[in-house]
């Protein structure tokens, strides 16, 4: 593409520390309009800190940011989204307590003498929708959407600024193959009309298709920043990696013949699940296949307790589990990550170590009494188990960069010793290394006895840790693909056969 020779944005020498750690070191980034810019490193490597700088979260500690050759130092988000540089974060900041319409102009409610212009709010919400090129039910509380329908309002909510900077942080992580085509679609079509874009993101695949250049940082640094056109998936991975040795991954194996620890029979979800069954056996990793939307989700909320509709049978070790409530479920060793981290995995004002003992308390709180030495240590071993990369046990686990966030996550259910595991969608949002030190952790744990059932939409990955894959469509259990005969196109062509 032909790139406009004066830049929309420059960032010059930017720094910036957190205690004792250094997350910016000296970076340059600049980036032209109309310029798609994919923003690649590994969780850690300063992306959220340059992103947050530039959209006016976060003060840097020294360097300047121009926009369209001015000089700007934000007040905060809302300076920068007025001075044309909206974002659109991993984490959602969404209201659900509000509709649609009212979440898209959220901030920017048109009033007349106190009271709400309704036609004109929801005039404004429909055409940030029709940028999108999407339905959204305008009317419907954002709460009772999915997780994929809201980061799709997330993204309109950016649009109704019209800005002329655009930062996506992971907006494909919650889409659906069809979803990503139309994303990737509408950033084209922004960049056409002159926005330039940072596109955060660790899907490989989706880079080519919607990137017109490649930065890699690591460490706090620009390591490269480059043309798409010469970046191969090769070359991507070792800038990524640097000198970081590669985590291996153990032999997936057959383990059918082992005790089953965890029983499922006819169950049931009105509208969502429909008579599923399966057994999952001591050690195994079984991995759930299915588009978003295919009960995957509702399943393992279902077995854990979250679903008070579901009918059917659960079995922990041949003793069926009735009135299933969370508290139960982890009173018999089974823990489940929810797919959404921000709200239903982590407490992020506490740190990383209180996170990692919530679930704990029995350990370190013999007969009510707290053991500070036995939580200390509790706390220092998984952090060094899961290398996870804090300043201390007692750093916010809110501050930390999504994979830490998500080992801080898994931490707690190792802590409290868990023989079972329901991950949904556990590696969503973080980087290839962090990925492969959680498939890493997963088979380790497996090789110990622990249970996982794994839910992913990213059918590669289910290769790489699965013992045993089900294929669910329409909320039923279709088809069981064991060891080798799991491989990614094998799982795709199931997941997308149409029933006769």
């Amino acid at each position: 593409m032909s790139l406009p020779e004066q830049p929309i944005l420059v960032c010059t020498a930017l720094t910036k520390t957190f205690g004792n750690i250094r997350a910016l070191s000296g970076v340059d980034f600049t980036l032209q309009a109309g310029e798609v810019r994919a923003l690649l490193g590994k969780n850690g490597a300063g992306k959220s800190t340059l992103v947050n700088i530039v959209s006016g979260s976060v003060a840097p500690d020294s360097g300047t940011i121009e926009l369209a050759g001015n000089t700007v130092a934000w007040s905060g988000p809302g300076a920068a989204r007025l001075g044309g540089i909206s974002v659109v974060h991993q984490e959602f900041s969404l209201v659900p307590g509000l509709t649609v319409a009212e979440n898209i102009t959220l901030g920017r409610w048109p009033s007349v003498g106190g009271f709400l212009k309704s036609n004109e709010l929801a005039d404004r919400a429909r055409r940030a929708i029709d940028m999108l090129g999407v339905n959204l039910p305008e009317t419907e509380l954002v709460g009772n959407l999915p997780i994929a329908q809201q980061q799709l309002v997330e993204i309109a909510k950016a649009l109704i600024d019209e800005p002329r900077v655009l930062i996506l942080d992971e907006p494909t992580s919650a889409l659906n193959a069809s979803e990503v085509e139309t994303l990737i679609a509408l950033v084209r079509r922004l960049a056409s009309q002159n926005v330039a874009i940072i596109y955060v993101s660790h899907r490989m695949k989706e880079i080519p298709l919607v990137a017109d250049t490649i930065t890699v940082m690591r460490d706090g640094r620009e390591v490269r920043t480059m043309p798409v056109t010469e970046a191969t998936a090769e070359t991507v991975a070792s800038l990524i990696a640097g000198d970081s040795e590669s985590v291996n991954i153990s032999e997936l194996r057959n383990r059918l013949d082992a005790p089953v620890v965890l029983s499922v029979s006819q169950l049931h979800i009105p509208g969502t699940v429909e008579n599923v069954s399966f057994d999952l056996h001591e050690g195994e990793v079984l991995g759930i296949a299915g588009f978003l939307g295919s009960g995957r989700t509702e399943l393992l909320e279902a077995i854990f307790g979250l679903r008070q509709d579901a009918r059917g049978e659960v079995r922990i070790g041949g003793t069926e589990i009735v009135h299933r409530t969370p508290r139960k479920m982890l009173n018999l060793k089974v823990a489940m990550t929810s797919e959404d981290r921000k709200t239903a995995g982590i407490v992020p004002l506490l740190g990383i170590g209180e996170n990692i003992v919530l679930s704990a308390r029995s350990r370190v709180l013999p007969k009510g009494w707290l053991r500070a030495t036995r939580e200390s240590v509790l706390q220092e071993n998984i952090l060094r188990t899961l290398s996870i990369r804090a300043s201390s046990a007692v750093q916010e686990i809110g501050t930390l960069s999504g994979g830490n966030q998500q080992k801080g996550v898994i931490g707690r259910a190792l802590a409290a010793d868990m023989r079972v595991l329901l991950l949904d969608e556990p590696t969503r949002g973080i980087d290839v290394q962090a990925k492969a030190q959680i498939y890493s952790l997963i088979r380790e744990l497996a090789l110990g006895g622990v249970a996982s059932i794994f839910v992913s939409s990213e059918l590669e990955e289910l290769t790489q840790v699965c013992d045993r894959v089900i294929i669910i469509r329409a909320g039923r259990n279709r088809e069981e693909l064991v060891g080798a005969q799991a491989s990614a196109d094998k799982i795709l062509s199931l997941v997308l056969k149409e029933e006769d």
